[in-house]
This record gives C-alpha cells, sequence and structure tokens, in this order.
C-alpha cells in the first residue's frame, strides 16, 4: 500500500522554496526590489544637492563686496591746507593734551527745534539738514554760492566775496552744504561749517576712521581730542584739531564724524582758536539737528 500511494502525494502537493509557496516566495522578492530603489533614489538626491556646493558650483559661490574708494576730505574757505593725496596711514603720534569741552558722558542732545535753537534757522538741501544760529547763511556751495554770499551781505558781513564765491563753487562733488557765519570775532578767520560725505573701508569702526584722518591731516594739526559723542541717531566720533604753523593766526576745527549706513558725514567746524571756548557748544548743537536725508547721488 505504501509502495504505491507515495508517488501520487508527491505529484499532488504543491512546491516550496526554503518552506514557503512558490506565489510567498515571489512576493517577498517584490518588495524587497522596492526597497532597493527607494535607497538608491534617496542617496542620488542626497549627492545631488551636496557635490555642486563641494566643487565650488553656484551654492558655494559668494557673492563678492566692491571696495569702495575713499574720498580725499578737503577743508573749508579758512586758509585750512588741504591732506596730501599719499595714501593715509594709521602709524603717527602726538603730544599728549588735556581733553577739550565738555566730556561725551555729559553731552545732552536737543534733536529738535527747542527754547535752544530759538532764533536759529534751518538749512538743508536734498542729502542733509542741520540748523545753525540766525547769524549764519547756508545752502548748496554749488548751486546757491551767490545767495549765500547775498545773504551775509544783508546781515553785515565784510569778507573777501571773491574768495569765498571760489572756494565754495570750486569745492569738490561730496560737499553737499555749507554754512558761513556773518559775525567774525577773529578778523583773520571766517568762521563756518561744511557737510561732507564720504565712504570709510568695507567694515570700518568709525573711531579708526576718525583716526586715519587724523593721521592725514598730521603735518599741519596737533590733535587736541579725540572721542564718541552721544547723538539720538547717529554714532558719531568727534576730533578737535589745532594749527601747528606760529606764524599765522591759530585755528581749531571740530570734525565731526556721523556714520549713517556705509556712509560718513563729516561736518567740519572751523574756527579761531580765541573763539573756540564761545562756539564748541553752539557747533554740538548744530550737530545734534543733523538729519540724513537722501543717499548721494
Amino acid at each position: 500500500m505504501y509502495s504505491n500511494d507515495q508517488p501520487k502525494w508527491d505529484s499532488e502537493a504543491p512546491r516550496r522554496i526554503l518552506g514557503m509557496k512558490i506565489w510567498q516566495a515571489a512576493l517577498l522578492v517584490g518588495m524587497a526590489v522596492m526597497d532597493c530603489l527607494v535607497v538608491v533614489v534617496g542617496i542620488a538626491i542626497l549627492l545631488g544637492s551636496v557635490l555642486p556646493a563641494a566643487s565650488g558650483g553656484p551654492a558655494a559661490k559668494l557673492p563678492s563686496t566692491p571696495t569702495p574708494k575713499l574720498a580725499t576730505v578737503t577743508i573749508g574757505p579758512t586758509l585750512s591746507p588741504t591732506p596730501s593725496e599719499t595714501p593715509l596711514t594709521m602709524i603717527f603720534s602726538f603730544p599728549t593734551f588735556t581733553p577739550y569741552g565738555t566730556p561725551a558722558d555729559t553731552h545732552t542732545p536737543s534733536p529738535t527745534a527747542t527754547d535752544l535753537l530759538e532764533g536759529w534757522t534751518k538749512f538743508f538741501v536734498r542729502e542733509v539738514e542741520i540748523w545753525m544760529p540766525g547769524s549764519y547763511a547756508g545752502g548748496d556751495p554749488h548751486s546757491e554760492a551767490k545767495a549765500i554770499i547775498a545773504s551775509l551781505k544783508e546781515k553785515g558781513a565784510n569778507y573777501n566775496w571773491d574768495f569765498l564765491e571760489e572756494e565754495m563753487t570750486t569745492a569738490s562733488d561730496n560737499y553737499v552744504l555749507w554754512g558761513i557765519d556773518s559775525y567774525q570775532g577773529n578778523p583773520s578767520i571766517v568762521t563756518n561749517v561744511a557737510i561732507i560725505y564720504d565712504f570709510p573701508n568695507p567694515g570700518e569702526p568709525l573711531a579708526d576712521y576718525a583716526t586715519r584722518f587724523i593721521g592725514a591731516m598730521s603735518g599741519d594739526y596737533l590733535l587736541i581730542e579725540q572721542q564718541k559723542v552721544r547723538h539720538s541717531l547717529y554714532e558719531v566720533e568727534r576730533v578737535i584739531l589745532e594749527t601747528k604753523n606760529s606764524d599765522e593766526t591759530p585755528m581749531r576745527f571740530v570734525l565731526y564724524a556721523v556714520r549713517d549706513q556705509n556712509i560718513v558725514w563729516n561736518i567740519l567746524c572751523v574756527t579761531a582758536v580765541d573763539e573756540m571756548d564761545g562756539r564748541l557748544s553752539a557747533f554740538n548743537r548744530m550737530v545734534d539737528t543733523f538729519r540724513v536725508l537722501a543717499v548721494p547721488e
């Protein structure tokens, strides 16, 4: 009986692979193939996003930053020397002086026209505005020189008008506003305020910018003071210099370097040494009212 039944069992039973039926084994192989495809596609996507950056492609390219050229800063119509065209250096030394004027910690800003500005006048051009005492006449030195001179004459001033007009009309393009005081305390010096824009080196701190300016002037001027002063809107560095030449009328000027984003606005105030005590507070107050209206064209 056993010899006759065994062949019949072998021919009718389904075949198996590793204990699984044929259709079960086929399904398992198909699922393994799908898993492999998912892994391959994932690796391809990952390598596609990493390899361009690693090989210096667009993902790794950084935008280049242009280096603005430092404009040459010149001085107003007060018989002041013009800085040398030689590249500026920060390697220099000055005699030690006692700080001049009011310390920065006690400098209280007056950003608007208050009682302290009674009798003052607001002067403005497209780029900036500033308040000055009523004895001043001001405007764009390139296009309003004649109007400035006419206003000074009305206020009783008596200057070398041809000299002043030539100084204003031939000023560099970065001179945007010039104010001249009709009151002349020292007969040899015309007290005036010029506003000039400039571009610092990329990433240059304002104090370093002011120091480079001092370096350019060190041949003709002594450093009296350099310090940061308060302003309601801008970072401001103040520098006071005095002429070295003993044969001429001693003169001091105050440079207020005012940073507005990537532009430095130099407010240059010039007067005689013997007038500085009476004028420094007015210079400070002028700078308190300074506002940038538009970037230079």
